[in-house]
């Protein structure tokens, strides 16, 4: 946005630098609240807290809503885990009200929602152990779609996996109609709230690696995609580990230099937070590839099985065909 619309403009001491700083004073203080509908109150009735409604911040997709500025929120610290006061309002008023008992002498803490600690050092400029479970680490769409358009990206056993632009087509249309397709995907630590890897992500890999029949029959029928545990085949796993470790080594360093680094604590804070960040993505990335690794489902469907059936029957018919050859000859 800033090459496409500000750069052109020519403005005096505008960088790149100047933009990030604007725009995270701006996302640190913009909420959306929702939106005043105007009703005509009940007689008699001058309680209102049933139309009020918890402030949320990036938040609404099924409300509308106005984005707010609203400095005061940050007069607070927050914590993800003893969060004891929220944000209100009723489209008049904003109020900051406790959510528990609170005793004299402890601390009145907001909560900004789930959000990773890479969203926490952008919006707010700082970082806490206390949202590390929130993280995430993003893998693009165009890296997953990279080694079908360019099988020589992937180690020999993988290679088969190549897709003619019109296959890839195909199979991204039918991850549209099946509401799988994302620009990109957030990888998290698994736990309560599902596995590392999405199932969007999960199904995506499935539809680009199933044979043309099973893709057809997915296509022409109206049911949704199989179980989580078909689409986790062992092919997908191997496929997901490959893919992911690419992603990983997009990093400048890898995992073990960030801990040593913050152990020396010799850094200045904002470049240890930022460590702190990048850390935090390459543990989820890691934990990823031990849980596609761990698939085990049948590869009857896929492409890759398929084709290896194929080269081995013919390089065991290369073979027998060799020997053949070889007995002619000493006879």
């Amino acid at each position: 946005m800033f090459s496409q619309h500000i750069s052109p403009l020519g403005i005096p001491q505008c960088d790149m630098d100047m933009c990030h700083r604007v725009a995270s004073i701006i996302m640190a203080y913009a909420f959306d609240i929702p939106e005043d509908k105007t009703t005509e109150p009940v007689e008699g009735n001058t309680n209102s807290e049933d139309q009020e409604e918890e402030l949320v911040s990036d938040d609404g997709e099924d409300e509308q809503t106005v984005l707010s500025m609203i400095p005061l929120a940050d007069m607070l610290n927050a914590d993800a885990d003893r969060n004891n006061a929220r944000l209100c309002c009723d489209n008049e008023e904003l109020e900051m009200r406790t959510i528990k008992p609170i005793t004299k002498g402890e601390e009145v803490l907001n909560d900004y929602g789930q959000l990773p600690r890479s969203d926490l050092l952008r919006r707010y400029g700082y970082v806490t152990e206390q949202y590390a479970g929130y993280d995430i680490a993003e893998i693009s769409t165009e890296s997953i779609l990279a080694p079908f358009r360019n099988a020589n990206a992937l180690q020999p056993s993988l290679q088969s996996l190549r897709l003619t632009e019109k296959q890839l087509q195909e199979r991204l249309e039918l991850a549209e109609r099946e509401g799988v397709y994302e620009e990109s995907y957030d990888l998290a630590h698994a736990g309560d709230e599902g596995p590392s890897i999405p199932d969007e992500l999960l199904a995506l890999v499935f539809i680009l690696l199933v044979d043309e029949e099973t893709l057809a029959s997915i296509a022409h029928s109206q049911s949704s995609l199989p179980s989580r545990p078909k689409l986790a085949t062992e092919l997908a796993g191997q496929f997901l580990v490959k893919a992911l470790q690419m992603r990983e080594r997009g990093y400048s360093t890898p995992l073990e230099d960030d801990e040593r680094m913050l152990r020396a604590k010799n850094l200045p804070n904002r470049t240890m937070m930022a460590i702190e960040v990048r850390l935090g993505e390459k543990m989820i990335i890691k934990e990823a590839i031990q849980e596609a690794r761990s698939f085990v489902g049948s590869n009857k469907h896929m492409i890759g099985f398929q084709n290896a059936q194929t080269e081995g029957l013919n390089k065991k018919r290369k073979a027998e065909e060799a020997i053949t050859s070889r007995r002619k000859k000493q006879k």
